[in-house]
């Protein structure tokens, strides 16, 4: 433990060390920009680039943020002992699993992992939605074939509605939330109940899941992503902001009903309820379910426009209340300061395209990009490769994580795909990211759906389009360094800080335009195993 604590102080000394440096950066381009002692900008000149500049140190802060919490997450700052030999076994746990159209053999997957739970005093409910009533009929069946608490009832209220249909009529003093699709592992109630009753400063338990069906790249990426979020929740139990995952989770029934209904992203929102209200959760690092990651990149893309619609969209709920918490201190600066970072970590993951944008608007008009004095363009070099090693430390501790994780079989030579898959899917987080910003993340009830098709061919075709602009800037800028350099004679336009723009429009050109290849590619190759497109869009 002594050595974990020395090893995060590390951590954060250098990661303290690196956000002086971009703030001293910041402050010194900023006053340049304003001050524009050299005479090169007009107003528009300077409304461009303090844009640009901001959304340099906005991509750039949380990059080093996540980082830092990737990091901690590797060493388990915060892991707490317990022990299974104390549980007095008195303590009532009722576990739900909500069901909408599913199939009963997933279902049944998921019974028998609960009939193989060690500890002896918990009772098991299929809470059931489903508008298909042969797949209602199927799953009752299964629940009445081994002896579980089946109850069904129309519901338009998602998710979350459900759930609080069926709370009251537990029992349990403790509630456990598990998804369809996640086995439970032996022994986990056992823990989840350890801890509880030895540590009852905690609302709530969330325990990582493993994945049992991965099969191929695209399964690969999609745990490995997953597996950052753990890493991260690892790190926040040091700073009492663990999250709710939605799955593979138990709580103190006080603190667990009513759970937030008509959001996206129910779970997200309990858990900062919890925490406004000064309770927190554990994040228990092992593994208490394993589940399915979905079969085609179309499923995934579903699911993800969801939460990260949700997740950022809670800024638009909380930001108002979350600021007059901190100021009444009845949450924690450095609290705050992780919810923040949590709700906008995809739009910071996808700000290089908003930078692209502005400094494509800057090339074509001319404009020059004026940062802090002395270096020149050599501080876009600097600013590069200090992001292009934060994200290295990020996949590092990724890699690390998850291998130690052995959630599923990870070997060295994944990381390529992981990191190309992951280059190719993340246009396609801005539009999630941003419709939460403007409070597009709610849920009503016979108008919006709980997963639904996007049109990624129609998206990627766009991107594409894109992409190839942004290559011909590319070459363009290239060319225009070029010029400068040999003094060719015929440049329209020589500044040499100015064309390393090249960096970021070569970047940004080919994730884009390769946005439609990879859709197809991933279309054709990855096909649907276990999930069915009617069982998955609803």
């Amino acid at each position: 433990m002594i050595r974990r604590t020395f090893w995060s102080r590390v951590n954060h000394f250098v990661g303290f060390i690196l956000y002086c440096f971009i703030s001293a950066y910041f402050i010194w381009s900023l006053v340049n920009i304003i001050g524009d002692f050299n005479n090169e900008l007009n107003v528009v000149g300077q409304i461009l680039n303090i844009l640009a500049l901001f959304v340099e140190i906005f991509g750039f802060v949380f990059a080093l943020y996540f980082a830092i919490q990737l990091i901690d997450g590797v060493l388990k700052v915060g892991e707490i002992p317990y022990d299974i030999e104390k549980i007095t076994g008195e303590t009532k746990v009722s576990v739900i699993v909500p069901i909408h159209n599913v199939q009963a053999s997933v279902l049944e997957e998921t019974i028998k992992g609960f009939n193989l739970q060690t500890y002896p005093n918990f009772d098991l409910w299929v809470a059931d939605d489903s508008p298909n009533e042969a797949l209602r009929l199927a799953c009752e069946k299964v629940c009445k074939k081994h002896d579980v608490k089946y109850y069904f009832e129309n519901n338009k209220r998602f998710k979350s509605g459900m759930l609080n249909i069926v709370i009251p009529k537990t029992k349990g003093s403790l509630i456990a939330f598990f998804d369809v699709d996640h086995i439970p592992t032996t022994g986990i109630l056992d823990k989840f109940v350890a801890i509880m009753e030895q540590y009852p400063q905690y609302s709530f338990i969330q325990a990582k899941f493993g994945f049992r069906n991965v099969e191929n790249r695209l399964h690969i990426w999609e745990a490995m992503g997953l597996m950052q979020a753990f890493c991260s929740e690892n790190a926040r139990r040091k700073i009492d902001t663990v999250l709710y995952n939605g799955t593979t989770a138990i709580f103190r029934r006080e603190d667990c009903f009513p759970i937030p209904e008509e959001k996206m992203t129910e779970d997200y929102d309990l858990s900062l309820n919890l925490i406004f209200t000064n309770k927190k959760g554990y994040f228990l690092d092992e593994i208490g379910s394993m589940s399915l990651v979905p079969d085609t990149m179309a499923h995934q893309i579903s699911q993800s426009f969801r939460w990260f619609t949700g997740q950022s969209g809670a800024m638009f709920d909380y930001a108002g209340k979350l600021v007059k918490l901190v100021f009444q201190r009845k949450i924690k600066l450095r609290q705050a300061i992780d919810i923040a970072f949590s709700s906008f970590l995809v739009v910071g993951a996808t700000s290089f395209y908003t930078l692209s944008v502005l400094y494509s608007i800057i090339y074509f008009a001319k404009i020059s990009l004026v940062r802090a004095w002395s270096l020149g363009h050599i501080w876009l070099i600097i600013i590069t490769a200090l992001t292009a090693i934060i994200y290295l430390a990020t996949i590092t501790a990724t890699t690390i994580y998850s291998m130690n994780s052995a959630s599923f079989p990870l070997k060295y030579w994944h990381i390529p795909f992981f990191l190309s898959f992951g280059s190719m899917i993340s246009p396609f987080y801005i539009i999630p990211a941003f419709r939460g910003l403007i409070g597009q993340n709610k849920l009503i009830p016979g108008k919006t759906m709980w997963n639904k098709k996007i049109p990624i061919f129609r998206i990627a075709s766009i991107y594409t389009v894109f992409g190839l602009f942004f290559l011909y800037l590319t070459v363009d800028s290239i060319f225009q360094q070029l010029c400068y350099y040999y003094t060719l004679g015929f440049c329209y336009y020589a500044d040499p800080y100015r064309n390393f723009f090249f960096l970021l429009f070569a970047l940004v050109g080919f994730t884009l335009t390769f946005c439609l290849p990879f859709m197809v590619i991933t279309k054709k190759y990855f096909k649907t195993k276990i999930y069915e497109d009617k069982h998955i869009y609803h």
